[in-house]
């Protein structure tokens, strides 16, 4: 018969697994925690390496299969292997180095080619396009004045590339570049000059080596944006 009279004691089953559990959810947040910042830190450490394996691997390759001119193509060469160089013999600060990348990623250097072969069409069409023309100056003047990037040259680049692009493959040109897609490319450079409040003029000879000659030089005196 069961006792519920006023002797009776509950059993105490203490606290259970909850506080364990807690605390070793705590640890492993430590645990996590102080892991990421180890990496950090090696990572921040090995930038120099990264940097270079990053030109040697990717940038040098992708400009030398560019289509820029062959100045344009031999005056970014030079650039960035005498950077390579000063990598690998030490001359370069860990800082120096992630700054010029930063600056140079920015930069629409394998689109510099794509935009002149777009702009060809138009040249050789025999048709009145000074004012299209016009329009493929006035983007490169922007990216001169350090307000027009990669990503919006690629956008104006659009109608005259094929694929989707990847993380590890950007898109390529189409074999055959229309007059109309070509004129389409001038209507989205347009939009991306007016928006970087380019003048609307013509500017002439603006080449990609001395501006990235001059991002180049600000990286490593100067810093990333």
């Amino acid at each position: 018969m069961r006792d519920d009279g006023p002797d009776r004691k509950d059993v105490d089953h203490g606290p259970g697994w909850m506080p364990a559990l807690l605390a070793s959810v705590v640890l492993l947040g430590i645990a996590g925690f102080i892991c990421c910042g180890v990496s950090t830190w090696f990572l921040y450490q090995k930038r120099v390496e990264l940097v270079t394996r990053t030109l040697t691997e990717t940038y040098i390759p992708a400009v030398e299969q560019s289509r820029m001119s062959p100045a344009d193509k031999s005056d970014v060469l030079d650039q960035f292997q005498a950077f390579e160089k000063s990598l690998k013999n030490g001359e370069v600060e860990n800082w120096q180095a992630a700054a010029v990348m930063q600056r140079i990623v920015r930069l629409p250097i394998l689109e510099w080619g794509d935009l002149e072969a777009a702009e060809s069409v138009l040249r050789g069409d025999g048709g009145d396009h000074e004012a299209a023309l016009r329009e493929f100056s006035r983007l490169r003047r922007g990216v001169e004045m350090d307000q027009v990037t990669m990503i919006d040259v690629e956008d104006a680049l659009l109608p005259v590339l094929a694929g989707n692009g990847t993380r590890d493959e950007r898109r390529t040109l189409v074999e055959t570049i229309s007059v109309e897609a070509a004129l389409d490319v001038a209507s989205r450079a347009k939009s991306v000059a007016d928006r970087s409040k380019v003048p609307e003029r013509s500017f002439e000879n603006i080449k990609i080596g001395p501006i990235v000659r001059r991002q180049m030089k600000a990286g490593m005196t100067e810093g990333g944006y």
